[in-house]
């Protein structure tokens, strides 16, 4: 619930120009959170390299950061009271009943957009559980591993900055920019990928490394530049896809059911990430699975990008043509 109405805010509320700097402004006041996330074990745990748990003094400080956040949505306005800078509203919902909507989600898994986006969602949260437990989880004993952390999801806020700058002023045509973005993005895939390819030669699941430790100089330094490398990459990737999204249309009744498909397959991936995890696939298995899984979805994207978004000016002239056909009728 907390990500579809979410994933709708930061699609719908913005200029049509503009999602690329909204979506980054959201993934770095989201990654900030992560950033604390990853201070507060590793402040409490600086002292115990290793342990079966944190303490609870990690728990109840997770606790208390999320209360506030849910207190903090009550301030956030409406969709119906929304009105972007360019005098457009971003919804003019009219609320059906449960069957409409079931309806119309229904339809999405027969949409060939939606279908294009299915590899997309399905490798966004796939990837975490390689990175997470065998990697940062592997590699690294307990505070290291909240270090890590921290510059995990800072990585993110620097990544979602640059591919938002990327996708709203790279190029004067929204298809063109959509389309640069992609590239670059699939090219960093392929160069961090490569990386996680070298560094996982290094062990696996039967020959695990000796823990590492944030003071541990040169040996340190490489797994730490991939482990950046990977929180640069999911931002960029999922922020991209975010832009995809709310290219294809602009108000929010259509981008809550987008985003909640989105946010579905996506979760449907992790779900399977954790599970082909648990049955003790190999390490390098899964970095392959990632690798495979993220690389389809670039030229599934660059289709639809081609042939389902519209650049400003010509969704400029269809908003006019249905302004004047009401007025002609008359």
């Amino acid at each position: 619930l907390l990500w579809a109405g979410q994933g709708a805010i930061m699609t719908s509320y913005p200029p049509p120009n503009r999602k690329g700097t909204y979506i980054s402004i959201f993934w770095s006041i989201f990654n900030m959170g992560g950033v604390i996330g990853g201070l507060i074990p590793f402040v409490l745990n600086y002292n115990r390299t290793e342990a079966a748990s944190v303490n609870d003094a990690t728990y109840i400080g997770f606790m208390v950061f999320m209360s506030i956040g849910t207190f903090l949505t009550l301030a956030i306005l409406p969709p119906s009271k929304v009105v972007r800078d360019d005098g457009t509203k971003c919804t003019n919902i009219q609320y059906s009943n449960v069957t409409t909507e079931a309806i119309e989600i229904g339809k999405l898994f027969l949409n060939w957009k939606m279908l294009l986006i299915v590899p997309a969602a399905w490798s966004s949260n796939f990837f975490y559980t390689y990175q997470f437990n065998n990697v940062n989880g592997v590699m690294f004993n307990l505070r290291t591993r909240g270090l890590n952390n921290v510059v995990y999801w800072g990585a993110q806020m620097a990544g979602s900055i640059g591919i938002g700058y990327i996708m709203d002023f790279s190029f004067k045509s929204r298809r063109t920019r959509g389309v640069f973005g992609i590239i670059v993005v699939a090219v960093l895939s392929s160069a961090i990928w490569a990386g996680g390819l070298a560094n996982q030669l290094g062990y696996s699941r039967g020959n695990k490394p000796e823990k590492l430790d944030f003071k541990g100089g040169s040996d340190y330094a490489g797994p730490f530049v991939l482990y950046f490398s990977f929180g640069l990459l999911d931002a960029m990737f999922q922020s991209l896809v975010y832009w995809v999204i709310g290219a294809l249309a602009n108000d929010s009744e259509t981008l809550s059911r987008y985003v909640g498909f989105y946010k579905g397959v996506q979760s449907a991936g992790g779900a399977v990430a954790w599970q082909v995890d648990a049955r003790n696939v190999s390490f390098l298995g899964q970095l392959i699975m990632n690798w495979v899984f993220t690389t389809v979805s670039y030229p599934l994207l660059i289709v639809l990008v081609l042939f389902a978004v519209k650049n400003e000016d010509e969704e400029e002239e269809i908003t006019k043509a249905k302004e004047v056909a009401p007025k002609e009728v008359e």
